[in-house]
């Protein structure tokens, strides 16, 4: 009886850590995952900031009448994204 006792304790107590574990790991995991998401949503919401900037520079550039190359240069644009906007 006093075996029996002793490995069902034993047992409850294995189910209970791995439940405790279980828990705590999901809980650690959807933290870490809503970081890495704000990071990454930081990251491109900025690079599109910078892409609109730049696409606006260049439609200023051309309604001067600025060099196609020149507003490539400053822009960072490529020459098909410049032209596109012409």
């Amino acid at each position: 009886m006093k075996e029996y006792a002793k490995r069902t304790g034993h047992e409850e107590g294995l189910a209970e850590g791995r439940a405790e574990g279980r828990a705590q790991g999901l809980t650690e995991g959807r933290a870490e995952g809503r970081a890495e998401g704000r990071a990454q949503g930081l990251t491109e919401g900025r690079a599109e900031g910078e892409k609109a900037k730049a696409i606006e520079m260049a439609k200023a550039m051309l309604n001067d009448k600025a060099n196609v190359e020149l507003i490539v240069k400053y822009t960072g644009l490529t020459l098909d994204e410049v032209l596109k906007l012409k």
